[in-house]
């Protein structure tokens, strides 16, 4: 359904859920136009180009908010959707004052970051790409027996917002991403797997020489692993590895995280809970951005701001709702999950340091670099920071990147490990993470326990 025909069926729908007796109400609507394909073995194994298209209601009254869904925009749909969430305000006792909002100075919020690029994205582009990729990664090296998978996505759609205070607040996005996972064969028999990733907007501004060596050495690299001593080690977190760890526990930054008794940083703001080495900024209009997102889906302008600064935990990230009951103002990170609205970063950005990946290396003399961390839904307790991961990685020695390691456990306690920053690199990369990309750099600690081989 396109965009028009969307805006008037929201405009009714406002309309009648106001004499339906709801105080206040809204209504949003999201499209989305993807394709995808698959290689497998040098052929195209899937090809998917499909269109989808939601739109969701939510009314206030009596202090509750309904919601209600649907996929089908007609005159039977309107009764549905107003019935269904007035009937959720029925049942529903939620003791915080519920929102719907709009600046009387921002009333219509409009951002098109769409470019002509997207029209390269064809299953003629995406098919030349991928047979080609596949073919180079398998050239590589003797050593690599197949490509296990290799998928390539786009997808762009308009998000448009429209309620009874007057709101009319429309964006859109779009973007490509292509992954890609190999294994091989050691000397000893043993199998590795490694891969790699890319997301862009312009599908020619993909660096295939670029990919694949990074992709070689994350797969290649791994060949002669094995265990190492068990001890306390100097550590570089290499950059993907620091973002699936600060990732893992993120949550506790949320301010409903807080407000719930779920985070050990209630009531910390404006504390020192890392070392100054370490600044985490939440900036929703980040230039190196793929997306950049000028205001919330509450009609919320948003912000750039500092979580973590320079170790001081500076704020928490706030919606509508969390603000209210902590009597401030919304930090702009109110964002759909589901039926609800809860907080999400925008483009998370931890400051970068001045030093390479190699003079990280160089300054720790001895000790680890962890690559890969696996586990981080059991072996981690999201509250009370204590994890327990299996890692993948390298030694160092003499200030040197040495053998790989595998078969090992990195345990701790994260608010424990981010006091120990010693230094943060230069080397950022960036990876999608939630409505925007995380972006960050290798960082170095100045201690972390090691489970390995005794005997080693």
């Amino acid at each position: 359904m396109d965009i028009k025909t969307a805006e008037e069926f929201m405009t009714r729908l406002i309309e009648k859920g106001k004499a339906y007796g709801f105080e206040e109400c809204e209504a949003s609507f999201l499209a989305s136009s993807s394709i995808s394909m698959d290689i497998l073995n040098g052929e195209v194994s899937s090809y998917e180009s499909s269109a989808t298209s939601a739109l969701s209601f939510r009314g206030l009254k009596n202090g509750q908010m309904g919601y209600c869904s649907t996929n089908k925009l007609d005159d039977d749909s309107i009764e549905f959707l107003l019935k269904n969430a007035m009937e959720n305000c029925d049942v529903l006792n939620d003791e915080d004052p519920q929102f719907i909002y709009c600046d009387e100075n921002n009333k219509d919020l409009y951002f098109s970051q769409i470019t002509d690029a997207y029209e390269k994205n064809t299953y003629l582009s995406f098919s030349e790409l991928g047979l080609k990729l596949e073919k180079a990664i398998l050239a590589l090296d003797d050593r690599i027996d197949a490509v296990d998978y290799l998928s390539i996505t786009c997808s762009t759609g308009p998000f448009l917002i429209i309620n009874s205070k007057g709101l009319h607040s429309y964006r859109d996005s779009d973007g490509i991403s292509i992954f890609a996972g190999a294994r091989a064969t050691d000397s000893d028999g043993s199998c590795k797997s490694g891969g790699h990733y890319w997301v862009g907007k312009d599908i020619d501004e993909f660096d295939m020489d670029k990919f694949l060596a990074t992709f070689k050495e994350n797969l290649l690299g791994k060949m002669g692993a094995k265990s190492c001593r068990s001890g306390t080690y100097k550590a570089i977190f290499k950059n993907e590895a620091f973002q699936q760890f600060v990732s893992a526990f993120f949550g506790n930054f949320l301010a409903t995280s807080m407000q719930r008794g779920l985070s050990l940083l209630q009531g910390r703001e404006g504390e020192v809970i890392a070392s100054d080495k370490l600044t985490i900024e939440d900036v929703p209009m980040f230039e190196k951005a793929l997306n950049k997102i000028p205001f919330d889906d509450e009609g919320v302008l948003t912000t750039r701001k500092a979580i973590i600064d320079k170790g001081v935990f500076a704020t928490a990230l706030y919606n509508l709702k969390s603000a209210n009951k902590a009597g401030i103002e919304s930090t702009g990170n109110g964002f759909r999950s589901g039926s609800g609205i809860s907080e999400m970063p925008t483009n998370l950005v931890v400051k970068p340091g001045t030093k390479t990946f190699d003079e990280l290396v160089e300054e720790a003399g001895e000790g680890i670099i962890l690559t890969d961390l696996s586990g981080l839904h059991a072996g981690v307790n999201s509250i009370s920071g204590d994890f327990s991961l299996l890692c993948e990685g390298y030694l160092i020695e003499n200030g040197k990147k040495g053998r790989p390691v595998e078969q090992i456990t990195v345990a701790g306690n994260f608010y424990e490990i981010i006091t120990t920053i010693i230094e943060v690199g230069s080397d950022i990369i960036n990876i999608p993470s939630g409505e925007g990309e995380f972006f960050t750099p290798s960082v170095l600690v100045s201690q972390i326990a090691i489970s390995g081989d005794a005997e080693l």
